[in-house]
């Protein structure tokens, strides 16, 4: 029996396509996993004072010790250009799969940078709490003049106006700490008829509190479900649920709205694909 094997051109046309498929694949991995991309939101908000009308937020979150150059220098300087009024950090800038690193060292200087750009203000992840670094990090932002929102609120003011920034602690820590509908509960009984944005780590504020007393929401956590697909978003849930609702950009359906951020970095082994790292900025105009 005589066996024709394949002529060796149509071989080679095989293993050079099969070759440019993965060298295609491989680019795209380290597309999704380096190159920074911005989004910007602009809201039009009922009952913001007016001296805040294009106020820039820029929004950073679920770090995981990344690093775009040294001391993370490409995102200092993609932050520095979104011209921001204020930074915040929405968790996750520890990583627990790291420990005996002194990760928090290895953050100062970054975040010293960061705060030469404009006012920080933070909100724990769960992998703050699951480091165990969390009290080492916010005595170097104490140190550093970054306001960590520990369950607490702060007014930013501008002009004559002001508005109420709050704070909520990742649920991985203690089981008697303030939950997020208590905390805006007691934030809008102190400042009646105040704008009110809140910063959480986890994206499911909608799904747990859709009627927190708040105009917006900030939060991170879902790292825009890992692999994203084209029409069709993000694939892995944080609750191992495939294509979950919320898993990246604006949401408007209760009586608030809410931001959630794709983040920056990656939690191994689930490394993002199609998914580029990302920073946030939201501009709010006056309605």
């Amino acid at each position: 029996m005589r066996i024709n094997n394949p002529p060796k051109k149509k071989r080679h046309r095989g293993l050079l396509a099969a070759a440019v498929i993965l060298a295609l694949i491989a680019a795209l991995f380290l597309d999704s996993r380096f190159r920074l991309v911005t989004t910007e939101y602009t809201l039009s908000c009922s009952g913001l004072p007016q001296s805040f009308d294009g106020y820039r937020v820029v929004q950073l979150s679920d770090l995981h010790m990344a690093q775009f150059g040294k001391d993370n220098a490409r995102l200092l300087r993609l932050t520095a250009e979104q011209t921001p009024d204020i930074i915040v950090m929405t968790g996750d800038f520890l990583d627990d799969r790291t420990p005996g690193l002194d990760q928090t060292d290895r953050l100062k200087p970054f975040l010293e940078k960061l705060t030469k750009i404009a006012p920080c203000y933070f909100v724990s992840g769960n992998h703050e709490w699951a480091s165990g670094e969390l009290d080492k990090l916010a005595s170097l932002m104490r140190e550093l003049g970054i306001t960590y929102l520990r369950n607490g609120c702060t007014l930013l003011k501008r002009g004559n106006d002001s508005l109420v920034l709050e704070g909520v602690e990742d649920p991985n820590g203690p089981r008697d700490m303030v939950k997020p509908d208590e905390l805006a509960g007691a934030a809008a009984q102190k400042y009646p008829g105040k704008f009110r944005i809140l910063l959480a780590h986890r994206n499911d504020m909608l799904k747990k509190y859709p009627d927190l007393p708040v105009n917006l929401v900030l939060c991170g956590h879902s790292h825009g479900g890992v692999v994203r697909l084209p029409f069709l978003g993000g694939v892995f849930g944080t609750e191992h649920d495939l294509f979950p609702k919320y898993d990246a950009g604006l949401f408007n359906e209760g009586t608030y709205d809410m931001i959630v951020s794709r983040g920056l970095g990656w939690e191994a082994p689930m490394y993002r694909f199609l998914n580029n790292p990302e920073l946030v900025t939201v501009v709010l105009k006056k309605n």
